[in-house]
């Protein structure tokens, strides 16, 4: 993945990063190195962007909740959905629409139960199942 700059906690990033000289990295649109964005955006780091969004998930993602049949079907049939998958043991899918940076409302069938829970929006069907599996064993799931 890319590295980039962004201050943790905060839904976007502020700029992709480019190498300017071995272990040198600067801002891609203003070359800006570190210290330099940090005046302008205080507590900025230099990550790469699996940490960023990472972050982001841990920040504004939510435990699976149980929701109901109602609810599930209409955002199933009513809301733009992006990426539904199904195998033998849940359905799974997401709404387009991010609520906050790359954190999306998911939604799973599973178990005979509803669920929904904010997560990151390229977040595959397995996590999905592995995190509603957690949920119900009481594990930490973000």
């Amino acid at each position: 993945m890319s590295k980039v700059f962004y201050v943790p906690g905060q839904t976007s990033i502020i700029d992709y990063a480019r190498e300017i000289a071995p272990g040198k990295w600067a801002t891609r649109c203003r070359l800006l190195m570190l210290p330099e964005l940090q005046i302008s955006h205080p507590g900025a780091v230099l990550g790469n962007e699996e940490a960023f969004l990472l972050d982001q998930e841990a920040t504004h993602g939510t435990r699976p909740t149980e929701t109901t049949a109602t609810r599930y079907d209409y955002a199933f049939s009513h809301l733009a959905v992006s990426d539904f998958a199904a195998d033998e043991q849940c359905d799974s899918f997401k709404l387009e629409c991010c609520e906050v940076g790359n954190v999306t409302r998911i939604f799973a069938h599973w178990d005979g139960r509803y669920w929904t829970f904010l997560g990151l929006a390229n977040l595959p069907h397995q996590v999905i199942v592995e995190r509603l599996s957690q949920s119900r064993t009481g594990a930490t799931t973000i």
